[in-house]
Order: structure tokens, then sequence, then C-alpha cells
């Protein structure tokens, strides 16, 4: 039954990219992502260390180039200043029936930086022009970034997920303190990357507490969840909607400085560093992987999520997988769990890459 329904699920996702090179021709694809020079201009930016997880100048050119060899038009802007620039002079690309934002926007937080929701302004964008955004819409756009509202929500829902809290920067705990000798995570609410987790982040709750996350919020600017730690393997799951959901297979991450230790967590210096995390396919039996692709189709569906998405779960002693973050628009890079767990299908980067807004138009019903 499962090699019935990978073959099943391979055929669909070849579909979608043959539909977009048989369109190549009508196609015009925006990269919005931003840049480092921001910096220069909100100086905040540099304690999310903002410059160092802009997306490199050759990952860019990859992923267009993706869609200029089967002859779709496609660009890189960067950021919405000069997308708007781009909408606002006729261009012959402009006449391409198909108009396409891949939304590369970040969604820092803190002093100086960026307003909460920043995210959700390409979708709007898009809307306002006629044009069609990559992934998610909006909403999940804003509401999934906040993980304590994101995580609130799951659980009330009955999804397996860690019990979680908040810190607010001006008021202090929402709803209370997790309980004395409880083993937590605090990570910034509104941030990717693991910014502002390091080896202090993971600690047994105590009278200290409030006092040790208020200066992590102090230090990065932004409010701080706290999450009860889940001891395990760290694995994601990659959701495709095309529109109907495909789970492709689970990647496990792999931290190299310390490979099988079940406490160990990625920390900002991890992402920061090409060598230290690595994925391969995760092996945890039919049963296991049956439930981990089942429990992200419906957390992918429940979020309302579209496009391509990532939910990533740590698997406890019992084989229980919990959900403990989405990603919205998970990283494109070559060697990255979305880019490898589509190698598993046969698909190419350059095939993954279109994937990702094939998946977006087949959605949107435009392939």
């Amino acid at each position: 039954m499962a090699g019935a329904r990978r073959e099943q699920d391979r055929q669909c996702l070849a579909e979608i990219e043959l539909a977009l090179k048989e369109h190549a021709d009508d196609l015009a694809v925006y990269l919005v992502y931003d840049r480092a020079s921001l910096i220069a201009t909100r100086p905040g930016l540099a304690r999310t260390y903002f410059a160092e997880r802009c997306v490199p100048d050759a990952q860019l050119r990859r992923m267009r180039d993706a869609f200029l060899s089967v002859g779709a038009h496609a660009e890189i802007l960067g950021g919405e200043h000069e997308f708007l620039a781009a909408m606002a002079v006729v261009r012959d690309c402009a006449q391409r029936k198909l108009q396409v934002i891949y939304n590369g926007l970040s969604y820092n937080v803190g002093k100086g930086a960026f307003e909460p929701g920043r995210k959700a302004l390409l979708p709007l964008l898009a809307d306002s022009y006629g044009l069609m955004c990559v992934n998610s819409n909006a909403y999940p756009c804003t509401f999934t970034l906040h993980k304590f509202h994101c995580f609130t929500l799951l659980r009330a829902l009955g999804v397996k997920a860690p019990r979680t809290w908040q810190y607010r920067l001006e008021k202090g705990w929402v709803h209370g303190h997790p309980p004395l000798g409880t083993k937590v995570i605090a990570k910034p609410t509104y941030e990717s990357w693991a910014v502002g987790v390091d080896e202090a982040s993971v600690f047994i709750a105590d009278e200290s507490c409030s006092t040790h996350v208020e200066g992590l919020a102090e230090r990065v600017g932004q409010d701080i969840t706290v999450q009860e730690f889940i001891t395990g393997i760290e694995v994601y799951v990659p959701v495709l909607s095309c529109p109907e959901l495909v789970a492709t297979s689970p990647m496990e991450s792999v931290l190299t400085r310390a490979p099988g230790d079940l406490h160990a967590f990625v920390t900002l210096e991890d992402n920061l560093s090409d060598d230290a995390i690595f994925y391969r396919r995760f092996d945890g039996g039919e049963e296991v992987d049956r439930h981990l692709r089942s429990s992200a189709l419906r957390v992918f569906d429940l979020l309302q999520l579209e496009g391509f998405g990532r939910i990533d779960f740590r698997i406890d002693a019992d084989g229980q997988p919990w959900v403990f973050d989405i990603a919205i628009s998970p990283g494109m890079e070559r060697g990255g769990a979305g880019a490898k767990s589509l190698a598993e299908y046969g698909f190419d980067y350059p095939s993954f890459v279109r994937l990702v807004v094939a998946a977006s138009m087949a959605t949107k019903g435009l392939i």
C-alpha cells in the first residue's frame, strides 16, 4: 500500500511540473527576496542576524535558472520596493498570462526592524495587482508566524504539540509561566533559523525562569515563546498542495556536532555554519512514517496553508511525533530538507524549484 501511494504521489507531482513546463511561454516568475542592504536603513535588523540569513545570490540564480531553462521569464527582485518599482513600469514580461510572485520576504520583528505580519505583505500586493503569490495567503502568513498563537490553536484542536507559553517584552507572562521543574526551550516568537537560540535556551523552569526569559526578550528585542522541550529525533515533513495534499518523504535533521544525541537542538550558530546540519531519509518504520505524514497533512490543512510548506516534528522515546515548528516557506537550498525529500521521488534541484511554484499554480487552478 505504501509503495502504491508513493508512486501515486510521484505521478501527481510529475504531472504538475510537466503542466508548468507546458505553460512556460506564458509564465513570468518574480523571486522577491530580502537583501542584506536593508540593514543600512533598519539597523535593528542586525540583532537578528538578518544579513547572514539573506539567501545567497548563487542560490537565487539557481532558482531563477530553473525557470529560464524551460522558457519561462524569471527575475530576482530585492524586496517589496524593487517589486513595486517593477510593477510600476510596462515591460514585455507583463504580457505573459501567468504572473507569479515567490514570497521570499523575511518576517523579522524587533526594535528598529520590521513590524509583525510583514510576510503577509506580498500576498496582499499580489492580490492588488492580480498576480499569484507562492505559497500561502496573507492569513497564515501572519497567524502561523506567531508561535504562541499558532501552537495554542493546534493544541486546542487536538494536535500533539508541546505545551507552550509566551513572555511579552512589556507585560511579562501571558496566562502563567511553565510549571516549575518543566524542561523547556525559549525562542523568539516571530523568528526562524533558531535566531536567539543558544545553549542557554533549554533549561529547567525554576524560580529564576522569568528573569532568564526576560533577558532573552531584551537581547532579541521581541516577545519570547517558551515550549515544553521534547527529547527525541528531529524530523521534517514537506507538504505540497497540488491541490490534493502530498506529504513527501520525512527527512531526519542530523547535527554533525551531536549525531544521535536525542537531547541536542539546533542553534543559530548551527544554521550559520554550512556543514553543521545534514538531512537523510528518516527510517522509523512504516507505522511511524504513516503517522508523521498524516499528522503533517492534518496540520497543513488546519492552518490553511497552501502550495508548499513543511511541518517539523520531534519523535519521543515511544515513537510519538510532536509538532514543534511550522515552516510556511521552507528553505529552497539544494541541500535542504525539501530538495532532499523530493530527490527521493526522482526530482532534481531545478524540478524541485519548479514544483514549489507549480503546486501553488495547481492549487489556484492555473495549470
